[in-house]
């Protein structure tokens, strides 16, 4: 359970993405980041939380930065998770907003035919419309196989010996994503449910995206699968940008550093890239290609 929350908590953007709007050029996944101070090796890193490495296999060129870095963050510092305080956010308190009480017919017949089919969502039984829809999406996508890259980092860190911390707590993360009410959520997950068919499908066609590297198109394609309001993006990506953006500062030019985010988090005109230019640093993209599996 403590696994699934926090792929919960972290998903969220490849799912319901928004349309960026980036003015300035926001192609790539790693940055590096000079100037005000700043005199050792410092990263920007965007991430993906399924990545399908039977297609590609994990970025070295970005584990080769990132074993030049003494501090590595996260959104969140997954040595610090409680899972009973992740369990209890994910879990829907008033009866009347269960999600079998609040899909269409159609939407619940599809997401009943679905769980036939994962082993996770057969273990937790008729429970599952007590959880958030966005928590109870993640399921649907995980397959089992699926790795996430801020996992693999993170573990990477610690057997560098690394000091490991994170952007934020999981109170604020998680109040960001109760800030979309439970009848929105539902909304999202019958649009999610419409095109769905399978994790496989789905991680496939992530993994085809996100090895583009272009965050842009990422996102434009993960809207249109689920359309979003702008309530949704305002609470997932735009304040908690700036939440990041309030922690990271203080880091800069203090020993050298990686910062590993959703990729979501880095393009448009309110993302951490247009964000720490605003502040005066320079961002130079560092181009590297993903090597396929086999």
């Amino acid at each position: 359970m403590k696994k699934f929350v926090l792929r919960a908590a972290c998903l969220v953007f490849v799912m319901y993405g928004s349309i960026c709007s980036a003015k300035a050029q926001t192609k790539g996944l790693l940055w590096q980041i000079t100037g005000k101070g700043i005199k050792q090796p410092t990263y920007l890193y965007g991430t993906i939380h399924l990545f399908d490495t039977s297609l590609y296999r994990i970025p070295q060129p970005v584990m080769a930065k990132l074993a030049q870095t003494k501090k590595v963050y996260f959104e969140l510092d997954f040595g610090k998770l409680n899972p009973i305080e992740l369990v209890q956010y994910a879990m829907v308190t008033d009866s009347t907003q269960y999600l079998n009480k609040l899909l269409d017919s159609a939407s619940l017949h599809k997401l009943q035919e679905v769980a036939k089919t994962s082993p996770m969502m057969q273990m937790i039984g008729p429970a599952m419309y007590r959880l958030k829809p966005l928590f109870l999406t993640t399921l649907l996508l995980n397959n089992g196989k699926a790795v996430t890259i801020d996992m693999e980092m993170y573990n990477k860190a610690k057997t560098l010996h690394a000091q490991v911390g994170g952007l934020e707590t999981v109170a604020e993360q998680m109040q960001a994503l109760n800030a979309i009410p439970v009848t929105t959520q539902a909304k999202m997950m019958q649009d999610f449910l419409k095109t769905y068919t399978s994790a496989d499908a789905m991680i496939k066609k992530l993994t085809e995206l996100y090895v583009k590297q272009d965050t842009k198109m990422l996102l434009k394609e993960m809207n249109d699968d689920a359309p979003l309001d702008a309530s949704f993006n305002e609470a997932l990506l735009i304040k908690r940008n700036v939440v990041m953006i309030n922690c990271m500062l203080p880091l800069f030019g203090k020993g050298s550093l990686m910062v590993a985010v959703g990729a979501g988090h880095l393009g448009s005109d309110e993302g951490l890239i247009a964000l720490l230019r605003k502040k005066g640093y320079q961002l130079k993209s560092i181009p590297f290609v993903f090597t396929k599996a086999h």
